[in-house]
């Protein structure tokens, strides 16, 4: 590609609409326009490493026997799943159709910007795995991620495994400002888990007597630390009540379901384990009128004295219980009455749960749940996650050997490309500009041609045809201070320059664009050069 003829102009000066630093100089670059906060047009230089990226993204598939199909751009995201699904079942009916691995590229939109670049539209690819048995399908899931960190790594980003609530994922630590995720890691064990999933280990409380149960007033404390510190204990001694509603908050909507969740007050809830635990996509906060419905009293609420299911059955208030009510002894906690606390709580004694379990959010310093070494908290980009889906779908099914009809093991996988292109771009530059890996380059060669001489024009011309379309060539009636400085910019991996003083030394000028040093080369030896520094893009996944 020459840039004479190139659509989009690199630019001076960073963009008005500020961002993060590699977005700053993809725009400056001419990779990238903004056409609204979140949204951005790709330039052709852009949409070359948007293609790159696809184009590994789908050599790796093929070392799964991924098959990739297209989706029509009317299927909103959120029945992406049902769809793949309903055409699995049109074309799976047996043990010989299985395995599968299918896999689209999309585009998703959202009104919360999220990511690097505070997208509002991203594209990803999205697949599905098809099996006759779970474990199987498991451990296609391993190989998807360690596949796809492969083809991550060729972007020379660090990646992190991490466990999910249903399976793992990948991610690259990033500054907490830019991050879109937290994981929590252990330092000592290894141990690594996003936030919606990571667990820690509870202390084992000293044995002390039980105290009595007894109300107390507690006036004007509107918040746990202040009824700790009212009573005089810390947060730790206190319980917490925390409601949720599954269902809409409208006059003419069925009773939602209440959920009353009681845990120590010096933890939070972690809502993704809440929802997994029940089974619901979404939860709201519950309000006054629904609390009292309950018989509990909002800001001095908790399961004493109230009817509480035994199961999810049965009748009554739904109580859903941290394990760390286990954790502890003689607690603080509401009366059911306003301006008053209960002292001497204990569980089970005192109230009673209809689900037991770990909803608690991680905090960095707690103890890892494997060692018990303090956890740390590490901020990080979403890049890949693979997620088992459950053990069997009943959606689709198949026929075994026997002639049995039996439920189709089902894994969702996703790459996230321009989380993926940002990392990079966050990683690769300098004061100068981006500097690209070969693997993501727009181009392999940036070629440049300094002054009107003949000889230079001709040389440079037949390198750029024997380049075969992998360089861009700077042909423009430009001076070599500007020239130098968009090759910076556009950041490919390597640069040639002929000029008259280049061709009187030997040849070539080559220079790396992460290195300083320069050295001619013999013109009929560019090409083999390139090839040799990994340069020619031979072995890339453009066409």
């Amino acid at each position: 590609m020459r840039m004479s003829r190139i659509f989009g102009r690199t630019l001076r000066e960073p963009p008005a609409e500020g961002g993060a630093e590699g977005l700053q100089r993809a725009i400056r670059a001419a990779l990238l326009r903004p056409l609204e906060p979140g949204r951005y047009v790709y330039l052709p230089l852009g949409q070359r490493v948007l293609e790159r990226a696809r184009g590994l993204l789908r050599i790796a598939m093929a070392e799964l026997d991924g098959q990739e199909i297209a989706l029509p751009v009317s299927v909103p995201p959120e029945q992406l799943p049902k769809l793949l699904l309903s055409m699995a079942a049109r074309e799976v009916s047996s043990y010989r159709d299985l395995p599968r691995l299918l896999y689209a590229f999309s585009r998703r939109t959202a009104d919360t910007p999220r990511g690097l670049w505070r997208w509002r539209e991203w594209e990803l690819l999205t697949a599905v795995a098809l099996h006759t048995d779970p474990a199987e399908r498991d451990r296609l899931g391993t190989r998807f991620l360690e596949t796809v960190g492969r083809a991550l790594a060729r972007g020379e980003v660090e990646t992190i495994r991490a466990e999910t609530l249903s399976g793992a994922a990948l991610l690259s630590p990033h500054p907490a400002g830019r991050a879109d995720s937290i994981l929590f890691r252990c330092p000592s064990c290894g141990y690594t888990a996003t936030a919606d999933a990571a667990r820690f280990r509870l202390p084992t409380p000293e044995p002390e007597p039980l105290e009595e149960l007894r109300p107390v007033p507690t006036p004007d404390c509107a918040t746990i630390a202040d009824v700790a510190a009212f009573v005089g204990v810390p947060t730790s001694r206190t319980l917490k009540a925390v409601f949720y509603a599954v269902g809409p908050d409208t006059a003419e909507a069925a009773s939602p379901l209440l959920v009353f969740v009681v845990i120590r007050g010096d933890l939070e809830v972690n809502e993704a384990k809440l929802c997994r635990l029940l089974g619901v996509r979404d939860l709201r906060p519950a309000t006054g009128p629904e609390i009292r419905a309950a018989g509990a009293e909002p800001g001095y609420a908790s399961p004493v004295g109230l009817r509480v299911r035994p199961s999810l059955q049965s009748s009554g208030v739904l109580v859903v219980g941290d394990l760390s009510v286990q954790a502890g002894a003689n607690f603080v906690a509401g009366a059911n009455r306003e301006g008053y606390h209960f002292l001497g709580v204990n569980y089970p004694r005192d109230f009673a749960v209809t689900l037991l379990a770990d909803i608690a959010q991680a905090q960095a310093g707690l103890p890892c749940a494997t060692c018990g070494a303090p956890l740390e908290e590490v901020p990080a980009v979403l890049l890949a996650a693979w997620d088992s889906g459950g053990p069997e779908s009943e959606e689709v099914r198949y026929t075994d050997p026997a002639g049995q009809e039996r439920p189709v093991a089902v894994g969702w996988g996703a790459v996230y490309l321009e989380s993926w292109i940002a990392a990079v771009t966050e990683k690769g530059r300098d004061e100068y500009g981006l500097i690209w890996p070969s693997a993501l380059a727009p181009f392999d060669v940036h070629l440049v041609a300094l002054g009107q001489d003949e000889t230079v024009r001709e040389v440079a011309e037949s390198i750029y045809r024997r380049l075969e379309g992998r360089v861009l060539y700077d042909d423009r009636d430009e001076s070599a201070g500007v020239k130098f400085a968009d090759a910076d910019l556009i950041g490919c991996p390597l640069r040639l320059t002929v000029s008259r003083r280049s061709l009187e030394a030997g040849g070539v000028e080559v220079k790396a664009r992460r290195e300083k040093e320069r050295r001619v080369v013999p013109v009929e030896s560019v090409e083999q050069d390139a090839d040799e520094r990994g340069f020619s893009g031979r072995n890339s996944s453009h066409p």
